[in-house]
């Protein structure tokens, strides 16, 4: 606690190097739910290997990664966790595997650690984020946001539905933190494997996503569109895979 309330002092890379232990003991639980995957695949051998070296890479990764307002920011805790997502894909390349099998075995780390939440604590946690409450918060977050305080901050507009559009409501991101991280590391192929996450997190919440563009796929701004209980487009493959490389095995 007292490690927190110093860090929330802080700004740029201190404020999550003041963290450092705490960080890197959450990036071993995260990738922790996909331990006996990474043995499946790469042998019991090779898989403490491969989780030992992301823990490395995530150490190494942390004083880089964007301040973009400490836990003020809700986004922060998303860059941190993409960030150990980074570090295995950073250890897994190192060891020649394709971006689509690295894309394929996130996806699998992350359906099994949406599946953690209870289906019903989900469904209430998709309610709230289809209140009009919770729109209010994410108006104002966006309209912060406008500002650009920090270059490596996601940029919002939120986008009221209106009757026959066949959503609640939406949000435009114009500027995507996750894109910018992972373009100055050198990670662009990856990225769009974040993207698809958003068909399980959604869903798994009971809040229909729809969605026809994303920066990460070259497009001007990522347009969010939810409804409570509608329809989202399969969670896997991915469009821009073939199916036959895509699929998990």
């Amino acid at each position: 606690m007292h490690g927190d309330i110093m860090a929330a002092a802080l700004t740029g890379s201190a404020y999550y190097l003041a963290q450092r232990e705490k960080l890197i003991g959450n990036h071993r639980k995260m990738l922790a739910v996909g331990r006996d995957l990474l043995a499946e695949r790469y042998g019991a051998a090779e898989a403490p290997a491969i989780l030992s070296e992301s823990d490395t890479e995530f150490a190494a990764l942390i004083p880089h990664i964007p301040y973009i307002g400490g836990a003020a920011n809700s986004y922060t805790d998303l860059q941190v966790q993409m960030t150990s997502l980074l570090a295995l894909y950073r250890s897994l390349t190192r060891r020649g595997r394709p971006v689509a099998e690295i894309g394929a075995l996130v996806h699998l780390i992350g359906e099994r650690t949406v599946n953690q939440t209870p289906a019903m604590l989900r469904r209430l946690i998709g309610r709230f984020y289809m209140s009009r409450f919770w729109r209010g918060r994410a108006a104002k977050r966006a309209a912060l946001s406008q500002q650009r305080h920090y270059p490596g901050d996601f940029v919002t507009e939120v986008v009221p539905g209106q009757p026959g559009d066949g959503f609640e409501w939406g949000i435009n991101y114009h500027a995507c933190g996750v894109v910018k991280f992972f373009a100055a590391q050198g990670a662009d192929e990856f990225t769009p494997y974040m993207c698809v996450m958003d068909y399980l997190l959604f869903p798994a919440m009971g809040v229909g996503l729809q969605r026809t563009g994303t920066i990460a796929h070259g497009c001007t701004h990522c347009d969010f569109r939810f409804k409570h209980g509608g329809a989202s487009e399969p969670a896997w493959p991915p469009k821009f895979l073939k199916e036959s490389e895509a699929a998990p095995e």
